[in-house]
């Protein structure tokens, strides 16, 4: 199958490593940084800042994508996150050591990054057959898990004594993403011409997006799935370090946040080593049993997590959500692809990027609310949450299976 795939996936997909390499090995601990240079009460609201400015930059981002192309927006993107990371390395090396001019860098590599991400996942849909795309989203998603493992761990190690030398690395291969994008990934995406091009300033285009049912849909199912997974963040991050009592590990003494690492540690490791098996396990069952299977795990696994003090349940919780996300997620992905309008399909994937700050949201409106609600009620939502995702993608599938033009009709 790999084999099959267009030269435009793969380079995509090194592409998509790299980035997010270099994005999880430094980005995270800028904020401990931040925190340490300037207080936590005014890091607090420049990172706030950041996070609206880069949602803001992909929608102008998916808008230019569609366009002029996504080489285009993609070349020039990368040059300038070239450049922001040499300023971020200078800025942060001893000969100047300026925190302002760092986070300034780091500001608009952030900008930068939400602009080319609509471009960047309009290829996988641009060059791949509707056959393809299960496995190229569970390899994508298999790869990104990866970036995440090793850039974590070069973060965790380096970041504290060799802050430059990680942003040097990050300026290295942002220049190798230049030269394998400007000699060899090819446009086949063709834009309408200019003057044919009805929409005159990014709101209008997206007024299109917005008023597709289907794809609002769509968006809170993921929503209402992806909420889930950052409650380990949120809810659950604090309901183990309050409750869970220390229990014996092996030559160790595990107390609620280090079984909250050790929770995380089982699902990285579970997708790593199940992600591309369990795609050959199941390429025989129907996506429709796939993906209802796949929420209805993912939520139950999440449901046993509040209301559990036993380690092992504690394990089989993961465990369970995590089949479940490794059945769910690449269907969920690739059903995008069957919902979005060819020539605005950059802004349909940087309005998807509501998905995240949705889910952000409701991930913190769980920690405002930790000292009202009570576990029980909180095993009952996640159940809830999946119930009525279930009942999106039902109503989403059903609508795709017996009105295939149903996406013109609206756009009309």
């Amino acid at each position: 199958m790999f084999q099959s795939l267009h030269p435009n996936l793969k380079i995509r997909l090194v592409l998509n490593f790299l980035q997010k390499l270099t994005q999880t090995a430094i980005f995270p601990f800028m904020t401990i940084y931040f925190v340490r240079q300037f207080g936590a009460t005014e890091t607090g609201p420049l990172i706030i800042l950041t996070m609206i400015a880069s949602f803001i930059a992909s929608l102008y981002g998916g808008l230019l994508s569609d366009r002029y192309g996504r080489k285009c927006v993609l070349l020039i993107g990368e040059i300038l996150r070239f450049a922001c990371y040499i300023g971020m390395a200078i800025a942060g090396s001893h000969v100047i050591d300026s925190a302002v001019l760092l986070f300034i860098f780091f500001f608009f590599s952030n900008l930068l990054s939400s602009a080319i991400t609509p471009a960047n996942e309009a290829i996988l849909i641009d060059d791949s057959r509707p056959e393809q795309r299960k496995y190229l989203y569970t390899l994508s998603y298999w790869l990104m898990n990866g970036s995440i493992v090793i850039g974590s761990l070069l973060g965790g190690f380096f970041f504290e004594r060799h802050l430059s030398l990680l942003l040097v690395a990050a300026t290295i291969i942002s220049f190798g993403c230049i030269w394998i994008i400007f000699f060899r990934l090819e446009d086949h995406y063709k834009p309408l011409p200019l003057k044919e091009q009805k929409t005159t300033s990014v709101w209008k285009g997206y007024q299109t997006v917005m008023r597709n049912q289907l794809f609002l849909k769509y968006l809170v199912a993921g929503i209402l799935t992806l909420s889930l997974e950052l409650q380990l963040t949120h809810y659950l991050a604090i309901h183990f370090a309050e409750t869970l009592q220390a229990v014996p590990f092996f030559h160790f003494s595990l107390d609620g946040t280090k079984i909250l690492g050790l929770l995380r540690a089982e699902n990285t490791i579970l997708v790593l080593l199940l992600g591309l098996v369990l795609m050959r396990w199941t390429k025989s069952i129907s996506e429709r049993a796939l993906l209802y299977t796949g929420v209805t795990l993912f939520s139950l696994g999440f449901a046993i997590l509040p209301v559990s003090e036993d380690l092992s349940m504690l394990v089989l919780g993961t465990a369970c959500f995590t089949f479940g996300e490794l059945l769910y997620v690449p269907i969920h992905q690739a059903m995008l692809a069957r919902i979005v309008e060819d020539h605005l399909r950059s802004q349909y994937l940087a309005v998807n990027g509501l998905r995240y700050r949705g889910a952000l949201l409701i991930g913190a409106i769980s920690v405002s609310a930790y000292e009202f609600v009570s576990p029980v009620w909180m095993t009952m939502t996640y159940i809830g949450f999946g119930i009525f995702a279930i009942f999106f993608y039902r109503s989403i599938l059903k609508q795709l299976n017996e009105l295939p033009t149903i996406i013109n009709n609206q756009a009309s």
